[in-house]
């Protein structure tokens, strides 16, 4: 399968590390005598020398060509990559990007958010009770995560995305918002602050947002662009596509960075064509498109027909490049974990102490 993988490669004028990272992306990895359905590691693939980091489900696919064994990773028989800090995925509320300059925040517990047939967030571990409803102990979590990590301050920190889950309501979504943006404030925070979420479309509501919060910007979770309602929380599919746009542009207009996210392998090529084409005005940064993975066995059902082929995977990242070729817009590797993109990936993702509430 290597020289298929390298085939590929050169067809497309990718490097082979790139096909074999989206390759493990979508087919995971078979590990025995192991209960975690995810692994969280750096891996070194072929003889780049380089780390990049991977989250990807384990023995959910039962036909994935990638075997972990005693820290080596095989494609088949053949050794393909060696794998250092293999960790456990449920670190429930922090983790960081980019050498530590970027957090990304969830705030929200993920047991709270269920319901979205693609994912299994939720379910990583049941050891998910740290509440963030108070400045107290919001500020308490950052200052025990940056002594645990050697960082100074929130200065040196250059964003902080803030990913939630799904609030009883957007009015409570905003309170929380606010709430972490005043804490930081006082913690010398002067980075940019994105949510990641479907939940805020009042146009009123985010202008205040925009104007409260310094450098604010909307990474709207798309994920799906048919079908929404038999795949998605009613709170996220009830965002249909035409006023998705609307929303995005909005906020655009407003100076706010903007984006949405979408999981790839769940529908054809030519839907994917047709709405990213038809979205692309609508935003200024480049979307963060994530490989579809299976959380548990039956989640593969729900991946489209063409999808099951990994060249679709490249195929569609042809499709998005040449859409956006004239918008100034590149994805950045480090934003995403079961990305497309790894040509420019980081020096790999730093292990941190994951958080637990006392």
């Amino acid at each position: 399968m290597l020289e298929k993988f390298i085939e590929i490669a050169k067809s497309y004028n990718l490097s082979v590390e790139n096909v074999l990272s989206i390759a493990l992306n979508r087919y995971g990895v078979l590990v025995n005598g192991i209960q975690d359905n995810r692994l969280r590691f750096n891996l070194e693939l072929l003889d780049s020398k380089k780390k990049t980091y991977f989250a990807v489900c384990v023995n959910t696919y039962s036909n994935s060509p990638f075997r972990l064994i005693n820290n080596v990773l095989y494609l088949e028989t053949k050794p393909v990559g060696k794998v250092t800090g293999i960790e456990k995925d449920t670190c429930l509320s922090t983790y960081f990007r980019n050498n530590k300059k970027v957090i990304t925040f969830n705030s929200n517990s993920r047991s709270k958010c269920a319901g979205c047939k693609f994912c299994g967030t939720y379910s990583l571990s049941d050891d998910d009770v740290m509440e963030f409803d108070t400045e107290e102990n919001i500020h308490n979590y950052f200052i025990q995560l940056l002594k645990d990590n050697n960082i100074e301050s929130m200065q040196s920190i250059e964003n902080v995305t803030i990913c939630t889950g799904c609030f009883d309501t957007e009015d409570k979504l905003i309170e929380h918002l606010l709430l972490v943006n005043e804490t930081f404030k006082k913690m010398g925070f002067m980075g940019s602050i994105n949510y990641i979420g479907s939940q805020l479309r009042d146009f009123n509501k985010i202008k205040m947002l925009s104007e409260e919060i310094n450098d604010f910007g909307m990474y709207l979770t798309i994920e799906k662009f048919l079908d929404r309602e038999k795949f998605m929380r009613p709170e996220k599919a009830n965002l249909s596509i035409s006023d998705a746009k609307e929303l995005l542009s909005y906020c655009t207009s407003l100076g706010m960075t903007t984006t949405f996210l979408y999981i790839l392998g769940l529908e054809d090529l030519e839907t994917i064509k047709l709405y990213f084409n038809f979205l692309k005005d609508s935003i200024n940064k480049f979307p963060i498109i994530q490989v579809f993975q299976n959380y548990t066995v039956d989640q593969e059902l729900y991946r489209c027909e063409e999808a099951k082929d990994i060249e679709f995977y490249i195929k569609a990242r042809k499709i998005i490049d040449k859409i956006f070729e004239d918008k100034n817009m590149s994805p950045k590797a480090w934003e995403c974990f079961r990305s497309l993109y790894f040509e420019n990936s980081e020096k790999g993702h730093e292990k941190i102490k994951c958080m637990k509430s006392n």
